[in-house]
């Protein structure tokens, strides 16, 4: 293995605009940020900004189909591949536009190992945000083998996060599977009637609500959150207690355990476990597989499902669904409502809904035969995305193993 350095694998390396381009609603171009780079992928949303043609001339930065961005501002080292995408770059992105003779995949491997992280952060500026220099990341050195092997390399790992993407793309799919029935159940209220056909469309009947100010239909009523099961507060063990903590004891979740939560509907464990001192000595509750787990503090409107018996920290406030509705249902009314519900937060430092809040908050409910006959006619969708979560799981367990001892020389692969 020889040391080289990443400007040998680089023509052109820089950031975006270090100022404010002229937004636009009618905008051609997304303007994206550090923020907007995730597991290898551009990602916009709907509060992605945008801008014109005319902006984009004035900004624009030389990108190609063998560039990778990075985020070098606050957050340090989210990676994505550049893919033509109608894109202009904030200064918190930065890119690299690797040489057609090397390996791109290689190179995002290299940035993505725990050594460049830690390289980044001890030369990066900055106290209270920590800020990335492209130069910087171009002076990094590192151990690299041949250039047969960093191809066996980037084809071995690339292998698996391909699998892992395609999982992604299945789950996202059987999400929008879901929610589009329970808009055409809940909000369309063409659920099926006692023939099976369409409620709203086959003339079911439908009543005025005076608190809703609208019709909704016959046997529906407004309830409140409470009346879905057990509302469950959680806590936080003493961090100074060494024994309250472990590796493989009770699941503890946090919001940031499901800070990639658009990519998630369960939950298993997070970063750490405790012990159950840890659940003795805390406002802590371990609860039943098939809770309904919702962030309602810094952020507001994380959500998934336990797999198993979890606990939380005070992040949280979770449903066990011991009255009568399924899980599924009772996930999908909530991730139906979690804009309304975050706008009932409270408090100056962050926003905080608390659980007399978030009980007493009223929605439209159906008769239960009808919101469990929901959750059943979703339940396939569920599993199968369950199933696929934990795959990735693995997946990525085994790639982040392979990562290190593949690119310190530490393991190599043999043929091929």
């Amino acid at each position: 293995m020889n040391r080289v350095s990443i400007s040998d694998f680089i023509d052109k390396i820089g950031d975006g605009i270090h100022g404010t381009p002229a937004y636009s609603e009618n905008g051609t171009y997304y303007f994206i940020n550090g923020n907007n780079l995730k597991n290898g992928h551009i990602v916009v949303g709907p509060d992605t900004l945008m801008i014109e043609d005319d902006e984009y001339e004035k900004i624009k930065r030389p990108l190609d189909d063998n560039t990778i961005l990075i985020s070098i501002n606050g957050t340090i080292g989210n990676t994505a591949f550049y893919r033509g995408e109608k894109i202009a770059l904030g200064k918190s992105a930065c890119y690299l536009n690797v040489k057609y003779s090397e390996n791109k995949y290689y190179l995002r491997y290299v940035l993505s190992t725990k050594e460049f992280l830690k390289y980044a952060l001890q030369v990066a500026h900055g106290s209270t945000i920590k800020n990335l220099a492209p130069s910087q990341i171009a002076e990094y050195s590192f151990f690299a083998p041949d250039a047969i092997s960093r191809d066996k390399i980037s084809s071995l790992l690339k292998m698996l996060d391909d699998k892992i993407d395609l999982n992604n793309r299945i789950c996202f799919e059987l999400e929008n599977m879901a929610k589009t029935l329970y808009d055409y159940w809940f909000l369309q209220f063409d659920f099926p009637n006692a023939d099976g056909r369409p409620y709203r469309t086959s003339g079911g009947e439908m009543v005025w609500n005076e608190q809703l100010k609208r019709e909704i239909p016959k046997g529906w009523t407004v309830g409140k959150i409470g009346r879905l099961g057990s509302i469950v507060s959680g806590g936080t063990p003493t961090t100074t207690c060494v024994d309250y903590y472990c590796d493989n004891g009770f699941a503890w979740i946090t919001p940031n355990d499901l800070s990639d939560n658009d990519e998630k509907m369960f939950v298993s464990h997070g970063e750490r476990d405790i012990t159950q001192a840890g659940i003795d000595n805390s406002s802590a509750v371990l609860m039943p597989k098939h809770s309904v787990l919702l962030s309602t503090r810094a952020p507001i409107g994380y959500l998934a499902i336990s797999n198993n018996e979890v606990c939380t920290n005070q992040g949280f406030k979770s449903i066990i669904p011991n009255a009568g509705y399924q899980e599924y249902y009772i996930y999908y009314l909530l991730k139906r409502n979690i804009p309304a519900i975050s706008r009932q937060g409270a408090g100056t430092t962050f926003q905080e809904v608390s659980k007399e809040t978030l009980s007493d908050f009223r929605l439209l409910l159906p008769p239960k035969p009808i919101a469990n006959a929901f959750a059943s006619t979703v339940s396939s969708l569920c599993e199968n995305r369950c199933i696929l979560e934990k795959e990735n799981r693995e997946l990525t367990k085994l790639r982040d193993w392979l990562l290190p001892m593949l690119m310190n020389g530490q393991a190599r692969i043999v043929g091929g």
